[in-house]
């Protein structure tokens, strides 16, 4: 079993870095690039509640937390890809027992949780920077263009780091102490009939805690923290442990083979509830509010809704075939970090292009069929007539007008009083794609650029 689960283990890794790098270089997939992430019940939770609706993939979510129901902590423990290489890097640092560090801060991911459920159920989503399938998610989708995108790229990979890096003070210490997705499964875990049991004929000798990751012994056996790894069971010299199905586990109190309550939850009410009103109070330092400067993706929510739902995986980055969509990375914007904009001057958005409303695993932007998407405007074209050729310097350009797709034509020449031919915008055609301000051959700023509908609206 040891050696299926390390089989498991590199399958899924590599299938979620397959997905990763088929995104990023447009390979098709017969699975979807956000395959894990659909999967993943916290998201879909977070998403839900933030944005005050259902989230997509609610039935996938429901199959991870069936799964758990009935065996435990398994996707910890041989499917999550972060933990994996968590696993990896404890493999090149040596087995040594857990501290009694890891074993203090054993309920922080459940206060964590309650506190990403707070601030989510007041409008604000911060699940994106703590659960372990995104950040994984992001660490691999950015970093492309890294010229144009390093400061999220560094602090994206330099979180997963240092996660990873957490094993040097403990085994699996993020996932002991830390995740939010990992304390999650583990109150489902609670229910699970199939786990771990040991026998009469343990003598205690405490091998199967050194082995175990997770700090489990024959005194703690917890099914809320085993992840099913089976190290103990082949530990164990004296054939003492055991992994079987038995319904009649779930019922009564939950106690240990040792007759010992597990986990005081009701000791940890009162601090989840302070928890809960934390993340509750953040709506009100961060606020979701709308930008008049961004250029969100077509399809996208608006700018509330938008930010609510969006957990920054990063998957619209990597399949946009322009690489026009580039992280948000802004300090007076923490509930917007790692979201998607538009930058047109690094990448147009193609009319006929759907790819990122497909590739979304939340909702954030929605799918629209292309003819609906030709419909949509998301900025409007305005012509600086300081750096305009024509306009400043009397000389002939059309490349914007040829630029502008025929689909639109949002773009011609009228003559001026003085009898010369200069570019015009026609304000209800354009949708703000972007294709003039890319193709404009001004140097450094383009002379043409796409503002956000509101802010137009707001300097008239």
């Amino acid at each position: 079993m040891r050696w299926l689960r390390a089989g498991v283990q590199i399958v899924c890794f590599g299938l979620f870095v397959y997905l990763a790098l088929a995104a990023r270089f447009k390979w098709k997939s017969p699975l979807p690039y956000d395959l894990f992430l659909r999967f993943d019940p916290v998201v879909w939770l977070m998403v839900s509640a933030a944005g005050r609706e259902a989230a997509i993939y609610g039935s996938f979510a429901l199959i991870l937390v069936v799964a758990t129901a009935l065996f435990g902590r398994v996707f910890c423990g041989w499917v999550c890809p972060l933990g994996t290489a968590i696993d990896a890097a404890q493999f090149v640092r040596g087995r040594r027992p857990s501290g009694s560090l890891v074993e203090r801060l054993s309920s922080v991911r459940f206060w964590v949780l309650i506190l990403l459920i707070g601030a989510a159920v007041a409008g604000v989503n911060f699940v994106g920077w703590l659960d372990p399938l995104v950040m994984s998610s992001r660490a691999l989708h950015l970093g492309s263009r890294a010229r144009l995108d390093w400061p999220a790229a560094v602090v994206g990979w330099t979180v997963v780091g240092a996660v990873i890096g957490l094993v040097f003070f403990a085994p699996r210490f993020w996932c002991r102490t830390l995740c939010p997705l990992g304390a999650a499964l583990s109150l489902i875990a609670r229910l699970a009939p199939y786990r771990r049991r040991v026998g009469e004929s343990c003598t205690e000798c405490g091998a199967c805690s050194a082995a175990c990751p997770m700090g489990q012994s024959r005194i703690k056996n917890s099914p809320t923290e085993c992840i099913g790894c089976r190290r103990c069971e082949a530990a164990c010299p004296e054939q003492a442990i055991a992994f079987t199905l038995d319904i009649s586990s779930i019922r009564g109190n939950h106690r240990s083979e040792r007759g010992q309550p597990i986990n005081p939850w009701r000791r940890r009410f009162v601090l989840g509830l302070g928890s809960l009103a934390v993340g509750g109070v953040t709506r009100f330092i961060v606020r979701a509010r709308s930008s008049r400067t961004l250029l969100r993706p077509p399809g996208a929510l608006s700018e509330q809704r938008f930010v609510a739902r969006c957990v920054g995986c990063g998957t619209c980055l990597a399949i946009c075939p322009t690489g026009g969509l580039l992280p948000l990375f802004s300090a007076n914007r923490l509930d917007a970090v790692f979201t998607p904009r538009l930058v047109p001057r690094v990448g147009p958005c193609l009319p006929d292009c759907t790819a990122c409303g497909e590739a979304c695993p939340t909702g954030a932007i929605q799918r629209v069929p292309v003819k609906r998407k030709k419909t949509i405007q998301i900025g409007l074209a305005v012509i600086d007539r300081a750096r305009c050729i024509p306009w400043a310097g009397g000389e002939r350009c059309v490349i914007c007008l040829d630029a502008c797709p025929a689909d639109y034509d949002a773009i011609e020449l009228r003559r001026t009083g003085t009898g010369e031919f200069r570019p015009y915008v026609k304000e209800r055609l354009c949708t703000g794609c972007g294709i003039c301000e890319y193709k404009c051959p001004v140097e450094g700023e383009s002379a043409i650029r796409v503002v956000a509908v509101k802010e137009m609206i707001a300097a008239k």
